[in-house]
């Protein structure tokens, strides 16, 4: 269009100053003035072109992404741009036809698109433990978006978590940070979504390289973006509130994380139930930390019928589920059902994961405990050794689960093993002392692993052991009380072995006080696990044994009454403790000690009445009352065959 100044209009400075305004324009002014309108014509007609091709370019990648998450929904059960936490278990069939379908959907035109899927796929992999397939999907995403010349924060997001499963921390943290660092400003949604899903490995790297407050920082930092974004982010809050769940639990800050894992499940429960699965499966942990062993196995068992019905018997997340509830019923003292349950685990497990996975290692690790107990302490070992082999193998030795597994097999070799063993023994203090080490080094708490490397000193012979164990109880004593309630069963067991300590080392009086300690707070106690009513009533014995050596002999009565009413109560009338009580109460009647016969009169040749042997050892002639002589730890003449007669 060619604008016409008006005639009336006063001359303008560049008009000649004799032209009288009339004159017409030359033809190359007019040629000038079509050129340059031709060029804006064109101009205007490229950028229509780019706008229209740039529009038609997004949908085409929107109809790519749109197909590609109906891909993973319908055959892994995933979104492809959603989730921070645990994915599915998908069988290697399926995953090897889903990434066919993959190729076959995403052209190489779109390579975002497809280097975003491969990502999602690496991740699926990592379910199955196969890292070095999943590890080369990653790296054939990352060549793709390199040649295109295309950062996408949620192929760098997938890769940080692959070098976080790997322990490879330190890679993963300089990876996460450096793809943040553009998306710091980030306003639309989707950014601030994939955002999210670095900051939680950039946190999780940090938390595997022992920086625990850069770590809680950075998911702080996220779970405020997450809350910021409104309910699009519901599930990804619930997630982050998970993973502060769980970090809460190693730190010992159990009730915190208690109430981070219900709010997640509260959060989900009926939005997305497998969130608040997840959530749940950490809670169960958390409450067995805790000692809370009947609230923790119901809902163990909640979680367990959840994945029978969501997805079926021969499932690998119903697997887990079956392991999770072995150990809830083993540590309720339900050894039968423990039993069971690993057995049922077993058949899905092996049959799903194969046995070079982690999920096939804790499983190992729990069948150990159960084969523990049973006295099957030969194949507790071989299990534990083979957990810890794996887990290491897959994971690395300072993983979590790793560490996990270590403690437990320094636990059977220290404890589970032949007595005479002491290659062994010192092979199992050597890894409870290399664990407690890896806990200062990475800043978490070891109070139980402390506390079982003290009893272990405990039961060693000489006067250097003796002191060691006792200097490591009384600092476990501090620890203990600094994280555990009361009621918890590791403040129990470490207090009972000091009192036991200070019998052996002859110091009774103060003994006696530490166990009358741990008696009340066993019978005050609201979630007491059953073993510790054996260690009530061993308690209750080393008291009368102390009473009877102090010529108390009427509280040594009282106190054999309550234990045969505490045995008779909690572990049967007919039980072993209750049987030998009652004859040795009827003899303490008619003796000042118990006869050398009474062992073999009441226990017989029977291997499992060790009552009635423990009864013999703390209340016959080396304890019996001999005034002037307070120390019932003095040389004492031969006992007599008959038990000595009542005195008056």
């Amino acid at each position: 269009m060619i604008l016409v100044r008006n005639a009336r209009a006063e001359p303008d400075a560049g008009d000649s100053a004799g032209d009288d305004g009339g004159a017409p324009r030359s033809p190359r002014h007019r040629r000038t003035i079509a050129v340059a309108l031709a060029l804006l014509i064109l101009a205007l007609a490229a950028s229509w072109a780019y706008a229209h091709w740039r529009e038609q370019r997004a949908q085409e990648t929107a109809r790519a992404t749109a197909a590609l998450d109906r891909l993973f929904e319908s055959r892994l059960g995933i979104a492809s741009t959603s989730g921070l936490g645990r994915l599915p278990f998908v069988s290697r069939a399926n995953l090897i036809a889903t990434e066919a379908a993959l190729r076959r959907l995403c052209p190489h035109d779109q390579p975002a698109v497809r280097a975003r899927g491969l990502a999602v796929l690496a991740r699926s992999y990592t379910v199955i433990g196969d890292y070095p397939h999943a590890q080369a999907l990653i790296d054939e995403a990352e060549r793709l978006l390199r040649e295109h010349g295309i950062d996408d924060p949620g192929v760098d997001a997938a890769s940080a978590s692959l070098l976080n499963l790997q322990a490879r921390y330190d890679r993963a943290e300089v990876l996460a940070s450096q793809a943040l660092r553009p998306l710091q400003n980030a306003r639309d949604a989707a950014t601030r979504m994939r955002r999210l899903a670095l900051q939680t490995e950039l946190a999780r790297a940090k938390w595997g390289l022992a920086d625990d407050d850069g770590a809680m920082a950075m998911l702080e930092s996220a779970l405020a973006d997450a809350r910021a974004l409104g309910p699009a982010a519901r599930d990804s809050v619930a997630e982050l509130l998970t993973l502060r769940g769980e970090w809460r639990t190693r730190e010992y800050q159990l009730r915190a994380a208690e109430r981070d894992l219900e709010q997640a499940i509260a959060m989900t429960e009926r939005g997305n139930p497998l969130l608040a699965d997840a959530a749940r499966f950490q809670l169960v942990h958390t409450l067995l930390k805790n000692d809370l062993d009947l609230q923790a196995r119901a809902q163990a068992e909640q979680l367990l019928a959840y994945r029978r019905r969501a997805f079926g018997e021969r499932h690998p997340e119903t697997g887990r589920a079956w392991v999770l509830a072995s150990e809830a019923q083993y540590l309720c003292g339900d050894l039968s059902a423990a039993v069971q349950s690993a057995a049922r685990a077993r058949a899905i497990i092996v049959a799903t994961y194969g046995e070079q996975h982690p999920e096939y290692a804790e499983l190992l690790r729990q069948e150990s405990q159960n084969d523990a107990v049973l006295g099957h302490g030969r194949a507790a070992i071989a299990k534990a050794r083979a957990a810890n082999t794996l887990l290491e193998t897959t994971l690395g030795p300072t993983h979590e689960r790793s560490l996990r597994a270590k403690y437990n097999l320094a636990i059977k070799l220290v404890f589970s093993g032949d007595a005479s063993d002491t290659e062994s023994f010192k092979q199992g203090v050597g890894m409870l002392e290399e664990v407690i080490r890896t806990g200062k080094e990475t800043d978490i708490p070891m109070p139980l692993e402390k506390t079982k490397l003290a009893l272990a000193f405990a039961e060693q012979p000489g006067e250097a052991a003796q002191q060691h164990a006792e200097r490591l109880l009384i600092d476990g004593q501090i620890e203990n009380r600094k994280y555990f309630p009361p009621h918890a069963n590791i403040r129990l067991v470490s207090d009972f072995a000091l009192a036991q300590l200070l019998v052996r080392r002859r110091r009774d009086a103060q003994a006696d006080g530490l166990f009358a300690e741990v008696i009340a707070h066993i019978e005050r106690g609201d979630h007491i696990r059953p073993t510790m009513h054996s260690v009530a009533s061993k308690a209750l014995l080393y008291r009368a044994s102390y009473a009877l050596s102090s010529c108390r002999k009427d509280q040594t009565l009282t106190l054999l009454g309550q234990q045969l009413a505490y045995c008779e109560r909690h572990l049967g009338p007919g039980s072993d403790c209750a049987a030998s009580t009652r004859v040795a109460l009827s003899e303490l009647e008619h003796h000042d000690y118990l006869p050398a016969r009474f062992a073999e009169h009441v226990g017989g040749a029977d291997p499992t009445r060790r009552w009635a042997r423990r009864l013999a050892d703390q209340l016959g002639y080396a304890r019996r009352c001999v005034p002037g002589i307070s120390d019932a730890g003095d040389q004492r003449p031969e006992p007599p065959a008959d038990g000595g007669a009542k005195s008056g």
